[in-house]
């Protein structure tokens, strides 16, 4: 089962969890997508598999230029 609390409640909630037995229910911290995106690069940043892309002029007007791509969506 998976229950979504709006954070503004979500101190009370997590209060009344800890009241019920341990085997009752199991608090995991909420992971965004990102957490597991940036895990992944760690990973591949670490073995060396990684591209790199030199910072020059080109590189930004590339950047440049997706973004655009990207914004014209």
């Amino acid at each position: 089962m998976t229950i979504t609390i709006n954070d503004s409640f979500a101190d009370q909630v997590i209060a009344f969890l800890k009241t019920l037995p341990k085997e009752a229910a199991k608090i995991e911290p909420s992971r965004p997508w990102y957490a597991d995106e940036m895990k992944r690069r760690v990973e591949e940043y670490k073995s060396g598999k990684m591209e790199t892309y030199p910072l020059d002029q080109d590189f930004w007007d590339r950047m440049d230029k997706r973004i655009d791509e990207m914004d014209s969506h």
